[in-house]
């Protein structure tokens, strides 16, 4: 049954749909959070994939949520604007999905909520563009062939490698090789996200271990900076930047991840843990220098979005991954423009677990009610404005 509305429509785009489950996608508090904040801008929010599209109708199949009904599936009219949570768990998958999309499009072409970026080296070389960024970010090479990361290893001792396109910590390497020489190890993460750790005498088998590892894959290496508490976790800050329902970036809120004990990242899919970051970098570096510390983190979560935005067009949310070094200074790790919202509640910061979920459609409402977008995201004319309570 086709579903009929005058209200603006949110498209929220998933990606990999499992007919064995009810409904078929994961993230479900998250998906109900979204359409509960479309009912209270005047929205009509359902998820969705492009592969459930109907030509001839021009509709799609999705599923909508409602607090008393739960979730329904129906046939909706095609989205005003989609808001891009599509993750897939193969290529095969992901090109699928791409077709369906090209299809979808050349029935409608509905704006994106924001763009995203293409790849971490993307995401740097936009980033170097603003000076004042420059030196919080790495040094950072491509990986032609794994005898680069030997090289490397003969001059910096130990390097970080990780897949130009990746998230969760899955696939990355830290190598190292002993001060006397003759040795090379390996911490790694596999694609399951599950721990490796090796020892090759030869450099010529690392290097054949590495180009096994990283397959057709695109790597990226830094040197590997010591992001470690002195009882030897790895750790980081995440940050969520977001527009909220003015247009406006804010930043939500951070929190500090603590990986699990003998891992090389932090990451909560890897085992890590939250901590309060305010607690965590004063049992750090003590009530001063932490104090600097915030103040930094928070100018880089106020001037990555406008440095990335500026580059790459409009974008809805960044997860920035900032690590701190044992001196005290700060890097630029990632930005993530489909970030997760787990730690919020690891933390049990209920409150901004909720506006990290109700700011997408916040901003999707600013967006569809105040501004006319054509398929490239830029304004034609402005509409009147409503926004969430």
């Amino acid at each position: 049954m086709k579903h009929q509305s005058s209200k603006p429509r949110i498209g929220v785009m998933a990606g990999e749909f499992r007919e064995d489950r009810i409904p078929p996608f994961g993230e479900t508090r998250f998906y109900e959070s979204l359409c509960a904040a479309g009912h209270s801008c005047g929205a009509e929010v359902y998820v969705f994939s492009p592969l459930d599209a109907d030509e001839a109708g021009m509709t799609v199949t999705g599923y909508g949520w409602s607090p008393g009904g739960g979730w329904k599936k129906r046939s909706y009219p095609l989205p005003d604007l989609i808001y891009d949570r599509a993750f897939f768990s193969s290529k095969e998958a992901y090109q699928a999905h791409r077709q369906a999309l090209r299809r979808l499009g050349s029935l409608k072409q509905a704006p994106y909520l924001g763009f995203g970026l293409k790849s971490k080296w993307e995401m740097l070389h936009f980033l170097r563009r603003d000076p004042a960024l420059r030196p919080y970010l790495p040094q950072t090479a491509k990986v032609a062939a794994p005898e680069d990361a030997a090289r490397w290893l003969s001059r910096e001792q130990r390097i970080f490698l990780k897949p130009a396109s990746g998230s969760q910590g899955k696939g990355t390497v830290m190598a190292e090789q002993a001060e006397e020489g003759g040795c090379w190890r390996v911490r790694a993460r596999d694609s399951a996200n599950q721990p490796i750790a090796l020892e090759f005498r030869r450099e010529a088998e690392f290097v054949q271990w590495l180009g096994g590892f990283m397959g057709r894959r695109a790597y990226l290496m830094q040197p590997y900076l010591e992001l470690a508490a002195p009882s030897g976790e790895a750790w980081d800050i995440r940050a969520l930047v977001q527009k909220n329902g003015r247009g406006l970036w804010e930043l939500t809120g951070m929190g500090a991840r603590v990986g699990a004990s003998g891992s090389i990242t932090s990451n909560l899919h890897g085992g890590g843990s939250a901590v309060e970051v305010d607690e965590w970098l004063e049992r750090q570096f003590g009530a001063a220098r932490s104090a600097e510390i915030l103040r930094t983190l928070r100018m880089l979560a106020k001037r990555i979005p406008a440095a990335l935005e500026a580059c790459n067009g409009r974008m809805a949310e960044l997860g920035l991954d900032l690590g701190v070094d044992r001196e005290g200074r700060v890097w630029i790790i990632e930005a993530n423009t489909k970030p997760g919202r787990s730690i919020f509640r690891k933390l049990g910061q209920e409150k901004l677990l909720l506006q990290a979920e109700r700011n997408p459609i916040a901003y999707a409402c600013y967006i569809l009610t105040r501004t006319s977008l054509r398929p490239d995201g830029r304004q034609a004319r402005a509409k009147p404005l409503i926004c969430l309570p």
